[in-house]
């Protein structure tokens, strides 16, 4: 197997089998490539914790909740997935107002 020297590639690759696996991935989540580790960073824009779940299902682990913490002048509860998927680190995350996610919780 060739030794590939930039960290970003095998980040790349995963982003683009995930995305030609589940492109409904693409549509509600904006994704990164961290700079010095095979990485992938997403937030969830629309779909809230229902599409966390979906990402959970798709890449492992499972829905964390943290919070309430302000944003923007607003109570949030923020909620991540931090999974490993084909050898690269996949975190993807969202924050919804606490009143829904209190709805979400009930």
């Amino acid at each position: 197997m060739k030794t590939n020297p930039i960290s970003q590639h095998g980040a790349a690759v995963a982003l683009v089998q995930l995305l030609e696996e589940h492109p409904e991935l693409s549509e509600s989540v904006s994704w990164s490539i961290s700079r010095t580790t095979p990485s992938l960073y997403g937030f969830a824009h629309d779909g809230g914790l229902e599409l966390l779940n979906a990402v959970a299902a798709i890449v492992g682990g499972s829905v964390v909740a943290d919070g309430p913490y302000e944003r923007t002048g607003q109570s949030v509860c923020g909620y991540s997935v931090s999974s490993v998927w084909r050898d690269v680190r996949v975190e993807v995350a969202t924050a919804l107002p606490v009143a829904e996610s209190a709805q979400v919780a009930a």
